[in-house]
């Protein structure tokens, strides 16, 4: 699976979502105040959700 991040303005902030190779959402982001720190935020995601552990809270 490819996916993809897409950067967006939401009223007066940045967000990005990642969509899947169907293009379905998989994730939406908090707002950011500008683009650097939302590609910073795409960065952090980047750089954990592949080791990340899955805890099961339900």
């Amino acid at each position: 699976m490819a996916g993809r991040f897409e950067i967006y303005r939401d009223d007066n902030h940045f967000r990005f979502r990642l969509t899947g190779d169907d293009g379905a959402t998989l994730v939406t982001s908090e707002p950011f105040d500008d683009k650097d720190t939302t590609v910073a935020g795409i960065n952090g995601i980047r750089d954990c959700a592949a080791s990340a552990l899955i805890a099961d809270l339900s």
